[in-house]
C-alpha cells in the first residue's frame, strides 16, 4: 500500500522537458540573446531584479585587457582559453541556481541554440520548470550593421557584425524544446558521470567515524564519491584532477540507502551527498536522493579528486545521481 501511494505521488509530480521532477518551481533562468551592440547587456540589467547576471565577457574583462585576450587567441591560434571562460561562466551560473538565486541571467550573445544549450540543460537538471526558462532576444534592436558596429563596446568589426546578423536570423525561434535538440557545446558521451572521488583515507573515515546513525548490518558499503553531474563530464574542464575538501554536516537514512550530506563543491544534486551504504534488498546509490530525514553531525572533513568516470570502468558504473 505504501509503495502504491509513493508511485501515485511520483506520477503526479510535475516534470520538465528532461523528465526531471520540478523541485524549483519559483526559480527563473533568463537567457539573453542578441547581436553585439544591440543593447543586450542593458536589457539584462533591466530584467535581473534581485537575481544575478553571468557574462563570459565580464569574466574576460575581469581577468585583464579584453582586446589583448582576443589578440593572443588569434596570435596563438589557440581558442581553448575562451572555452575555459565559457565553462567558468556556466559553472558560476550552476552554483547560483543551486544556491537558489532567481533569476539567473545569462548575458552572452547566444546567437546559436548550441550556445544556450548547456545553461538550459543545467537548469532543467537542477529542477527548474520549462516555463521558467525564458529567452530574452533583443535581436538587432532595429539597428543596421553599421550602427551596431559603431555602438558595440568591444570593437567587433562590420564584417563580423554582418555575419552575426545573418546567423541570428537563420536560427529561428528559441524554445526549450528547440534548444535541447541543438548540438552539445560540451560533448561527453563516453562519460557516465563526473564526481569527487574520495581517497582511501576518506573512505575509511566515513565508514569508521561514530555517527548518530549506524550503518545497518549486512548493508553494502559504498562511501566512494560525491556526484557532480550524472551522464556527462565536467562543465569546467580545468577542475579535472583538482583535489577537493568536502565538509560532512549531516547523516541520513531511508529504508534503502544511507548517506552523509556534504558541502564544498558544486553539484547538480539538490542535496550534495556521499552514499555510505545501501540495502542489499533492492537498494541503489541513487536512492540517497530520496532521503528526507537528516541528523546533524559534528562536522568533519574528507578529501577527493575531481574526476570523470567513463562507462567502460566497471568498478564505477553504479548510478548515484
Amino acid at each position: 500500500m505504501k509503495d502504491n501511494i509513493k508511485k501515485i505521488l511520483r506520477e503526479n509530480m510535475e516534470k520538465n522537458a528532461l523528465g526531471v521532477v520540478v523541485t524549483r518551481p519559483d526559480q527563473v533562468l533568463i537567457v539573453m540573446r542578441g547581436v553585439s551592440g544591440a543593447g543586450k547587456s542593458t536589457r539584462a540589467k533591466a530584467v535581473v531584479g534581485n537575481g544575478k547576471i553571468h557574462s563570459t565577457d565580464a569574466l574576460i574583462e575581469a581577468a585583464g585587457d579584453y582586446h589583448d585576450f582576443f589578440d593572443k587567441l588569434e596570435a596563438d591560434k589557440d581558442w581553448s582559453p575562451l572555452s575555459r571562460m565559457h565553462s567558468q561562466n556556466l559553472k558560476n551560473a550552476i552554483a547560483d541556481i543551486t544556491a537558489g538565486v532567481s533569476p539567473v541571467v545569462i548575458d552572452n550573445m547566444n546567437i546559436r541554440k548550441t550556445d544556450a544549450k548547456a545553461y538550459v540543460v543545467a537548469a532543467l537538471e537542477l529542477g527548474l520548470a520549462d516555463a521558467n526558462i525564458k529567452f530574452e532576444d533583443v535581436g538587432t534592436a532595429g539597428l543596421t550593421a553599421e550602427q551596431l558596429t559603431a555602438r558595440n563596446a568591444h570593437g567587433v568589426p562590420l564584417e563580423a557584425i554582418e555575419k552575426l546578423i545573418a546567423r541570428h536570423k537563420g536560427q529561428g525561434e528559441f524554445t526549450v524544446e528547440a534548444v535541447l535538440k541543438a548540438k552539445d557545446m560540451f560533448k561527453s558521451s563516453d562519460i557516465l558521470y563526473s564526481a569527487v572521488v574520495l581517497d582511501r583515507a576518506s573512505h575509511n573515515k566515513l565508514v569508521t567515524t561514530h555517527l548518530p546513525i549506524a550503518i545497518p548490518k549486512d548493508w553494502i558499503i559504498y562511501a566512494r564519491h560525491m556526484t557532480i553531474i550524472f551522464g556527462k563530464g565536467l562543465p569546467v574542464k580545468e577542475d579535472l584532477g583538482k583535489q577537493v575538501t568536502l565538509r560532512v554536516t549531516h547523516v541520513g537514512i531511508s529504508d534503502m540507502a544511507m548517506a552523509v550530506r556534504v558541502e564544498g563543491f558544486p553539484t547538480t544534486n539538490d542535496i550534495p551527498h556521499v552514499t555510505l551504504a545501501v540495502n542489499p534488498e533492492g537498494g541503489k546509490p541513487v536512492m540517497s536522493n530520496q532521503i528526507t530525514k537528516w541528523q546533524d553531525v559534528k562536522p568533519f572533513y574528507i578529501t577527493g579528486i575531481v574526476s570523470e568516470i567513463k562507462k567502460e570502468n566497471p568498478r564505477e558504473n553504479e548510478k548515484e545521481g
